[in-house]
């Protein structure tokens, strides 16, 4: 994965990571990218976890969020991540604390991320529907996505990148198995897909 997406995140400022929530490998392979990358520069992640976890201790997140129900943001890898980030990684919570509908999480995790432009670059691992750069249609609701809204304030510094997972399960709310789709008109939304062979549910 290193190799191969470094060289196309070159210049960019923001990156967007468009995952599949409460999967085991994602994670892990995100945190060995981005170790590997703060060995030559300091840079802010984002993760769609909500502002008010925030000041928790780290160790009680994964049982508060077990206790109020997790989609699979919340997980032992991630939990991990955030452990082994080095010392000038920024680590952020940007999902808003509450939200009245799907445009206001849009806005709210745009507007978060957007915050931390600086001198330093911005990842962020968002669910694949935020980190879309096009405006989305999904069951009859018209989606303004994270990454549509931030694209149309910095343009082409921002990138989006899609973990398409070809088979096993996840967890969301339960485990689920992977419905595969070789040429789904969703990845257009994407500058890049990343594809996995199996992922399997996180652990909790």
């Amino acid at each position: 994965m290193i190799q191969e997406i470094l060289p196309k995140i070159k210049n960019k400022r923001i990156i967007l990571f468009g995952e599949i929530h409460g999967t085991k490998e994602i994670p892990i392979m995100l945190s060995n990218f981005f170790k590997y990358l703060a060995k030559y520069e300091d840079f802010n992640l984002c993760l769609e976890l909500s502002k008010e976890f925030q000041d928790i201790k780290l160790e009680d997140i994964l049982p508060l969020a077990k206790k109020i129900g997790t989609s699979g943001l919340i997980s032992g890898e991630y939990i991990e991540l955030i452990k082994e980030m080095p010392g000038n990684v920024k680590v952020f919570f940007i999902a808003p604390n509450t939200i009245k509908n799907q445009g206001e999480m849009e806005k709210g995790l745009a507007e978060n991320i957007l915050k931390l432009i600086n001198g330093k670059r911005t990842f962020a691992i968002l669910g694949n529907i935020h980190a879309s750069k096009n405006r989305i249609t999904l069951r009859n609701l018209d989606i303004t996505p994270a990454g549509f809204l931030i694209k149309q304030k910095i343009k082409d510094k921002m990138y989006s990148i899609l973990f398409k997972a070809k088979g096993g399960e996840f967890f969301n709310n339960g485990i689920k198995r992977i419905e595969y789709n070789k040429d789904d008109s969703f990845d257009k939304n994407f500058d890049y897909i990343y594809e996995l062979e199996r992922v399997s549910p996180c652990s909790l």
